[in-house]
């Protein structure tokens, strides 16, 4: 499954986008994209996916991809907008994976 150029609005009215990968019914994994790229990077860890029925959501980070930029944003500010997806897309529980420049983040959950 492959579904790009998906958006949700967030609670301060950017538009953060996101794209799909994997088994739509697997376990959900949000997959942090490197510096500079986009929710297309995603794309290369699909076939991987595939086999442990995981599903990749890949979110553009703020001015990357279909997201809009945050004037002033800071890396700390980042988990923040990845809790709105997650409950937009209302997933209880879910991993992390970053790569490259999407390695450095302060971890959503508590």
């Amino acid at each position: 499954m492959e579904a790009t150029n998906n958006h949700i609005f967030l609670g301060d009215g950017r538009r953060l986008g996101y794209a799909k990968y994997g088994d739509p019914q697997g376990q959900p994994l949000i997959y942090f994209h490197g510096w500079p790229s986009s929710q297309l990077e995603a794309r290369m860890v699909e076939p991987t996916a595939l086999r442990p029925h995981m599903r990749i959501i890949a979110p553009d980070r703020p001015g990357f991809g279909l997201s809009d930029f945050k004037p002033g944003r800071k890396l700390a500010d980042w988990p923040d907008d990845v809790i709105e997806l997650a409950n937009a897309l209302e997933l209880e529980r879910f991993a992390i994976m970053g790569f490259s420049g999407g390695g450095p983040t302060r971890s959503p959950v508590p």
